[in-house]
């Protein structure tokens, strides 16, 4: 066996060194990273939903919980609502232009090149959620804490200079560590992330998402019990098969109602948008509202997790929780379309719930007669994880949600059936997810897969090309040719005395021309032109069936480049080469190579 020189076999293993070290100081930093970001994450969402607890209690009427109907007029449930509005309202207008940032915004961050999310308008956005869900706003913190999730990431990126691959890594991990620690489920957290707002899977951000979701879960759940606990008195019985065939069904009225909520949430977004409301006046029309709603019933303020608590219980019936579950919808969908401000979980937590536990109402009712006893927690709980999922998109996280907070195995399998049945009927009938046509209405596609979506997001301007030749309008043919055959091109681009593109000439179409006739007479039909505000993978469809040199891009109809195939096609190869780099970059060594040599 020929064996290596001294030398080299010294530089071998400095080497070797060198990347296990690289390796494994890059492995303590994205360490460090999941355990800063949990800690942060749950400490912060332990304070907020201690503090929107006690705004809640100070004012909101006492009564009974779930209960429906007009018992009087409470200028209070007016007054604070409005008060808040009016906040809410002014911070509005004093952040304008800045949009509020939701869930949808954080996915949308979560899938640009350079992952940053914007610092001012993120906390904000939080302050903002706490004054109106402390004020009675019929919405949730869930989506505001993965706000700050990701807030916080972007926060820990700016600190730390971390390069926008850390920064994706983190946005991840502050999301996980927001589920993990409002609800104690770690293992939805780390789901919920990948499943909801990366949409893929890698070794490499799996270890700090895994990280920040545990921290947070051990701080949450471990050191301050009870204290976000979704479901104090949940418990269910083991799920029969009478059970399933029911919970099949409930799964087709939550994918059903699901579709209702959704397309009555984006119609009203649509809506205000439309009318080109001042963004001051939203948040006051849906106060207006909330104080009206809220006489039929004030358990409708606020998140509503203590009502959940009673739905679980059975305590509630049917007509009381079908009329519950209306208001719910209403007076959520009002708020969230109004930006008085708050998230889409816990309504639909919320709603869910109260679709359960009607179900099992019915049912109890038609006991006498059947011999059927449902178990109204087991009911409540599946229509809970049924129709949520539907409206976030993240049935697996769902379905861990609920095993976490029921710990009944029995239970979640036959959660399981209702969850599949309504996430399928439901994205049939409308979408995946309440989050996609807010994601499609910001140019965002995400059922076109990662390469695609990269291609989206690449305007044409940064991958066309400057080589191509102009002539002046004026020019002759015998002109034209001598310029192509000089520039060795066979097209050649017209522009007259302003700039402006006027067409273009092929070689092809010269050669039996008189020499001495005008190249503008020659122009035929327009031929395929892209804008400069195009994408890449709009151009990569357009140009599928495309015959020529390239494609001209115009800029406000002057010529700034041209599009050739090729540069497309080097794009694309990259696009995916950096897909895969992004996924198999931490990969185990291949050592196989190495062995027996």
């Amino acid at each position: 066996m020929k064996m290596k020189p001294p030398h080299l076999e010294t530089e071998t293993l400095s080497r070797s060194a060198y990347h296990l070290y690289e390796r494994l100081g890059r492995g303590f930093m994205i360490t460090a990273i999941g355990v800063l970001l949990g800690v942060l994450v749950s400490f912060s969402a332990l304070a907020i939903f201690g503090l929107v607890d006690a705004m809640l209690l100070s004012w909101r009427p006492e009564g009974e919980l779930g209960h429906v109907g007009y018992t009087g007029f409470y200028p209070i449930l007016f007054l604070v609502p409005l008060g808040a509005a009016i906040v809410v309202g002014f911070l509005l207008w004093l952040l304008a232009p800045d949009t509020p940032v939701e869930l949808a915004d954080v996915i949308a961050i979560a899938h640009q090149p350079d992952p940053a999310t914007p610092q001012v308008s993120g906390y904000a956005s939080l302050i903002k959620s706490i004054i109106a869900v402390g004020s009675g706003a019929s919405a949730g913190l869930y989506g505001p804490l993965l706000v700050l999730g990701a807030s916080l990431a972007g926060s820990v990126r700016k600190v730390l200079r971390l390069s926008p691959e850390h920064a994706e890594m983190a946005l991840g991990a502050g999301v996980a560590a927001a589920i993990s620690g409002t609800f104690s489920a770690p293992l939805a957290g780390i789901v919920f992330a990948h499943e909801v707002v990366l949409r893929h899977y890698s070794l490499r951000f799996f270890a700090p998402v895994s990280i920040a979701s545990a921290t947070a879960y051990v701080i949450s759940g471990e050191m301050f019990p009870g204290q976000v606990d979704l479901l104090a008195s949940l418990s269910t019985k083991a799920a029969s098969s009478i059970d399933i065939g029911v919970l099949i069904v409930l799964g087709l009225f939550a994918g059903l109602l699901a579709v209702a909520m959704m397309q009555l949430l984006n119609w009203m977004r649509a809506t205000v948008e439309k009318n080109n409301l001042p963004v001051w006046l939203r948040p006051i029309l849906a106060a207006l509202g909330i104080g009206v709603l809220a006489h039929l019933s004030p358990s409708i303020l606020g998140a509503g997790l203590d009502v959940m608590d009673v739905m679980l219980q059975g305590k509630l019936g049917t007509l009381d929780l079908a009329f519950l579950v209306g208001l719910k919808i209403l007076a959520s969908c009002l708020c969230l379309a109004l930006f008085f401000h708050g998230g889409v979980l816990a309504p639909s937590l919320f709603v869910g719930a109260g679709l359960g536990g009607c179900v099992a109402a019915m049912l109890t009712a038609l006991a006498p007669f059947t011999g059927y006893q449902p178990d109204a927690a087991l009911f409540a709980l599946a229509g809970m994880a049924a129709l949520a999922s539907c409206v976030i998109g993240s049935p697996l996280a769902m379905i861990l949600i609920s095993f976490e907070l029921g710990q009944d195995y029995s239970a979640t399998t036959a959660l399981v059936v209702t969850v599949v049945i309504a996430n399928l009927l439901s994205s049939r009938l409308y979408a995946r997810s309440a989050l996609e046509p807010q994601l499609l209405s910001k140019g965002i596609d995400l059922s076109l897969g990662r390469e695609s979506l990269a291609l989206q997001t690449t305007p044409v301007t940064e991958i066309m090309s400057s080589d191509y030749l102009t002539l002046a309008t004026t020019a002759s043919v015998a002109q034209a040719i001598g310029a192509m055959g000089k520039a060795e091109c066979a097209e050649a681009h017209l522009v007259d005395a302003d700039g402006q593109w006027v067409g273009k000439l092929c070689m092809f179409h010269l050669v039996d021309q008189a020499s001495d006739a005008e190249c503008l007479s020659l122009v035929g039909a327009a031929p395929l032109v892209l804008s400069a505000s195009d994408h890449a993978l709009y151009a990569q469809q357009e140009m599928t069936d495309f015959i020529g040199e390239g494609v001209p891009v115009l800029d406000a109809g002057k010529l700034c480049g041209i599009i050739h195939e090729a540069d497309l096609f080097r794009h694309a190869r990259m696009v995916t080469r950096s897909v895969w780099q992004h996924d198999h970059e931490d990969a185990p060594i291949d050592l196989s190579s190495k062995i027996g040599h």
